[in-house]
């Protein structure tokens, strides 16, 4: 029998457990729990998890901190014990989840929770989402965040700072990232932001973001470009030869994407960030200057890449883009000048890389005369990367 046990908050102790330890054969920890008894093993979550699986005709007690229902390594031992029909048995105890909650009065169906301790990205399907967000932290927690929200303004959201749960020093308080950057929290700490916006349309208008007459994705060939850029959440997207921003912009608003920016024209690249600021746009870059040059000082590893301009330095430059990919990943490419979109064509030949091309036309009619008004064509040059590539 296999009996899986929260120790609650605060120091790392048996002391909020109303056990009989001794009818246990062995009692599993972290390293870092601090007790006298003699049946106790001591480790690593590997460590431990190998153990269990090695010692199931025993009396076994693994004791987590917090509650094992939420974000715990209890929760994986917990799908093997229920797949190998092993009896189990979870005693729950109080996460700083529930705690902060019932602190502030706020509903967990209004709340989305990201974990960021030991993490280094941000799930955007659960940050800033609903209502609220709890962050389960580390000391990296406030770098990360400041850095995702960068086109946030300091009215957009609140946040709640709870320190040390279940310790003497424990403390609540109103707080702003800036001032944990400069004072870091006491760990254990945890956050919980208050979104003070509301969401837009998933599909922006033309006229609710920004440009240059011209330079901008039209909202259905925008539509028809996401779509075949065939984007998954928290993948990252390169916006090459940016314009408007609005690809970018859709992709995070639509599928939860992260994304870099290249716009060399910075009267444009000023009207891509009072957009990013406009929308409420996370995690996402703007690079200012020649694309064909900074995308090369760029380190990042892309999922997901769209050419919307750039020139003809970009368009050279398909077949090294296409090297940057990750594996599995896949570049949308639009032209409307047959002349870009031959010398594209081209250079994927020469370097023997596979692509397909669509070519969409939309013609539009005036209500008052039905008279037509026939679009520009656009060719979309759609790449996908071999995994092997």
């Amino acid at each position: 029998m296999v009996t899986i046990a929260g120790s609650g908050m605060g120091e790392y102790n048996f002391d909020h457990l109303n056990l009989k330890f001794d009818k246990y054969e062995i009692i599993f920890c972290d390293q870092n729990y601090k007790t006298d008894l003699s049946n106790v093993k001591k480790g690593g979550f590997k460590f431990i998890k190998e153990a269990i699986l090695q010692n199931l005709d025993r009396e076994i007690l693994y004791i987590v901190s917090g509650s094992p229902t939420f974000f715990s390594g209890a929760i994986l031992i917990l799908n093997v014990l229920k797949k190998e029909n092993i009896a189990f048995k979870v005693i729950d105890n109080t996460s700083s989840l529930n705690y902060m909650l019932a602190n502030e009065g706020v509903s967990l169906i209004k709340t989305g929770i990201v974990s960021l301790h030991g993490k280094t990205d941000i799930d955007l399907e659960n940050l800033l989402t609903k209502d609220y967000t709890f962050v389960v932290c580390d000391e990296e927690t406030p770098a990360l965040l400041s850095e995702a929200t960068s086109y946030l303004g300091d009215d957009d959201y609140s946040i709640t700072l709870g320190e040390q749960f279940g310790y003497k020093e424990e403390r609540f308080s109103k707080t702003n990232l800036d001032e944990m950057l400069q004072n870091p929290p006491k760990m254990p700490f945890s956050l919980l932001i208050k979104r003070n916006y509301k969401t837009l349309p998933t599909i922006s208008s033309e006229d609710s973001i920004e440009h240059e007459n011209g330079m901008i994705t039209k909202s259905y060939k925008r539509h028809i470009s996401l779509q075949n850029l065939d984007l998954q959440p928290n993948q990252l997207l390169w916006d090459v030869g940016a314009g408007s921003g609005s690809v970018s912009i859709d992709a995070y608003k639509r599928y939860k994407t992260k994304s870099i920016l290249f716009e060399k024209n910075e009267k444009r690249a000023k009207m891509i960030e009072n957009s990013l600021y406009a929308h409420k746009i996370l995690s996402t870059k703007l690079y200012i200057g020649e694309a064909s040059e900074l995308y090369k000082q760029e380190q990042s590893r892309p999922q997901r890449i769209f050419v919307g301009g750039g020139g003809q330095k970009v368009i050279s430059e398909l077949d090294y883009l296409y090297t940057r990919l990750d594996a599995d990943g896949l570049m949308v490419a639009n032209f409307v000048t047959l002349e870009h979109l031959t010398r594209a064509i081209t250079v994927l030949k020469d370097a023997k890389i596979k692509f397909d091309i669509k070519s969409i036309s939309l013609t539009t009619y005036k209500m008052s005369l039905l008279m037509p008004e026939p679009e520009r064509i656009m060719h979309q040059i759609i790449i996908k990367k071999k995994e092997n590539d």
